[in-house]
């Protein structure tokens, strides 16, 4: 196993410092999560393995975390922990990573919006939500690199053993015999994805054993996923001793998020002891409940048009129920 994860560390050195001969940035998409987080290690690895064999290097790294402002409590209080260690760490072991929190502006944020313009809580068909949240405060620091730099590389912690449709994305724009592929969307940017190979078992190995570059305590981590998931399924690792149980592949997202059916890792997180959750979790399932109701929504759009099925945005009085909710929540 050593071995293997030496080869995706040499292979990102050789791309850092040898395949690619320009000095444009690196930008890694940093959750905080298993993948992300096992990523900058291997990152951070080949980093200091280039200043030790050559004392240069050329390439700024930029370690970009996107706080939606709804994100789950326990990881968000965790993140910017790791994240304050990650500056810390660079700066006394003179390493070039940088990191920069985006958050949404203020028109794109998730309570202007639906409080604020009315919009019903997200769902599959009105998926307003992670194009104002998370795309484009990420993709206003990208554009910036951009204009300075000409190109720019993001790093992204997909793996192929994820799902069947993450491996067939991800072989759709790879290009034959280059780790960069273009990116779909952004012009002048290319990704990369390091651990791309890696099964499960061998990200919660690394998190389990290789020790965190930047200071933090990868049990902490596990911890998180461990209390996270639902009962329903589980995935086996590599433990590496017995106080290790299986830690699940719980998905955090925004606590508010009605996009999926129920809030599997919060409900999991509050079974396992965190009971200041419930509050959030049934303002989440009350909003999910009552999206749907006729009577709680405008006829016309917003821009005076007739709304398919009598269904446009929520009435006036009933944000103003919503919001007086939230303060309730909050408090």
């Amino acid at each position: 196993m050593a071995k293997f994860i030496q080869n995706i560390v040499n292979e990102i050195i050789d791309q850092y410092a040898y395949a690619d001969e320009t000095n444009r940035p690196w930008i890694i998409g940093f959750s905080g999560g298993k993948d992300s987080t096992v990523m900058l290690q291997l990152i951070w690895k080949a980093i200091s393995q280039i200043k030790e064999l050559t004392g240069i290097i050329k390439r700024d790294i930029y370690v970009v975390c996107n706080d939606t402002m709804v994100e789950n409590p326990v990881i968000t209080e965790y993140v910017y922990r790791v994240l304050d260690k990650i500056e810390q760490a660079a700066v006394e072991q003179d390493i070039p990573i940088k990191v920069i929190k985006t958050i949404p502006r203020l028109e794109d944020s998730f309570w202007v919006n639906l409080i604020g313009r009315g919009y019903p809580a997200p769902n599959n068909a009105f998926r307003w939500c992670t194009e104002r949240l998370k795309i484009k405060p990420t993709s206003r620091f990208l554009i910036e690199q951009i204009d300075e730099f000409g190109e720019a590389v993001i790093l992204i912690g997909t793996r192929t053993a994820e799902s069947a449709q993450r491996a067939k994305s991800m072989k759709k724009h790879a290009i034959k015999g280059k780790r960069l592929t273009k990116h779909p969307t952004q012009p002048n940017t290319y990704m990369y994805a390091p651990i791309r190979s890696l099964s499960l078992e061998e990200v919660w190995y690394v998190i389990n054993t290789m020790e965190s570059p930047w200071g933090s305590d990868n049990a902490e981590l596990f911890q998180i996923y461990s209390d996270a998931s639902a009962d329903d399924y589980e995935c086996p690792t590599v433990v590496t001793n017995k106080e290790h149980k299986s830690c699940g592949q719980s998905r955090f997202g925004c606590w508010v998020c009605t996009v999926v059916k129920e809030d599997k890792s919060m409900s999991a997180l509050i079974d396992n002891g965190l009971t200041w959750l419930t509050p959030l979790l049934k303002f989440r399932n009350q909003l999910a409940a009552e999206r749907n109701i006729i009577e709680h929504r405008m006829p016309e759009r917003r821009n005076g048009t007739a709304a398919i099925n009598g269904m446009g945005p929520y009435y006036p009085w009933y944000r103003a129920k919503v919001l007086e909710r939230l303060f309730e929540t909050q408090k």
